[in-house]
């Protein structure tokens, strides 16, 4: 059941002690709204935990409170309420959080991707939203109390990275009407792309620099992939973190329809992103093997061999696209 955002500010209002959490991997949109829920909590007096699965990445040390994100071992037994950000199912924080989200008592879903499989006690998902940070967004105003600017900030932080810079076809007249709203609290817009896209150490640059080089075309110049091998990023001593955007390269080479990137993250397990222009929907494919997202953006994990990987995903996005395409 999807509720409106009357239930799901209901629900917020009766809990004590809110548990904020955001996926696995973290990206700006999963960080981004986990801070301004937990800062907005805040200023309703609530009892707030923010919780990451995973490390939060370098890039995003500038944003308020950013320190206060815990580990999942400090999971607090007392919460009454757990407000999951842009996870599409509850697994997506990671095994540990799972677990012990499970027997919180209330779970509050908001999540803007059209797989979402509906887990929470209470569900606010919007498949029109640009990014979770939009809903975070429409979801404050129902209480009717000012944004201000560390707010703002991590509001727009979520928006920008999860429309590329509202490059992607997700941005629409209301991603732009909210940035708008944001903007007027003075934040400085130019500092925070200078912190998001302009702050990259050695280590990610020179992982780009190997992965284009291993940028390769299909025959019928639809489909363009690149592949990471483990061993690759270990030799460079890169985390996921240095990894992050790369998987929008394939898809900008001219012609292409989709483009794929994989990315070995442990042996014989592999991390597929896919990204798709045109009307090909790559949510159906990830969804294929055990994934999902968007239309034009989603991903999953395989459990076998990279080669293998990568073989039977091109066999499967080739198929998807069919003559009409290739």
């Amino acid at each position: 059941m999807n509720n409106n955002l009357d239930q799901v500010a209901e629900a917020i209002r009766k809990a004590k002690h809110i548990i904020v959490c955001g996926h696995a991997m973290p990206d700006g949109d999963s960080i981004g709204s986990t801070l301004a829920m937990g800062l907005f909590l805040k200023s309703m007096d609530k009892k707030v935990t923010m919780l990451t699965p995973d490390p939060i990445p370098q890039i995003y040390g500038f944003l308020p409170l950013v320190q206060e994100i815990k580990p999942p071992e400090e999971f607090p037994d007392d919460a009454d309420t757990a407000v999951i950000l842009d996870c599409t199912d509850l697994n997506r924080v990671g095994a540990y959080l799972a677990e012990r989200l499970k027997k919180v008592p209330v779970l509050i879903n908001i999540d803007h991707h059209i797989s979402n499989q509906v887990y929470g006690t209470y569900n606010y998902i919007d498949a029109t939203a640009a990014a979770t940070g939009e809903q975070v967004y429409r979801l404050i105003n129902v209480f009717d109390k000012p944004v201000n600017q560390d707010l703002a900030t991590c509001l727009y932080v979520a928006v920008v990275m999860d429309t590329g810079s509202f490059r992607y076809e997700n941005t629409t007249d209301k991603t732009h009407m909210i940035c708008a709203e944001l903007l007027k609290t003075g934040i400085n817009a130019a500092y925070i792309n200078t912190c998001l896209f302009e702050n990259k150490d050695v280590t990610g640059l020179l992982l780009l620099g190997r992965a284009l080089s291993r940028l390769k075309v299909s025959d019928c110049g639809r489909v363009a992939w690149i592949s990471i091998p483990l061993q690759l990023a270990q030799e460079l001593g890169a985390k996921d973190e240095h990894a992050e955007g790369i998987v929008n390269y394939p898809r900008q080479v001219r012609g292409t329809v989709v483009g794929l990137l994989f990315r070995e993250i442990a042996p014989n397990r592999v991390k597929v992103g896919f990204r798709s222009k045109e009307a090909v929907d790559v949510n159906k494919l990830a969804a294929f093997f055990g994934g999902g997202g968007h239309p034009k953006a989603a991903g999953c994990q395989i459990e076998m061999p990279l080669q293998e990987a990568e073989e039977k995903v091109l066999a499967a996005v080739l198929a998807h696209i069919g003559n009409s395409h290739c």
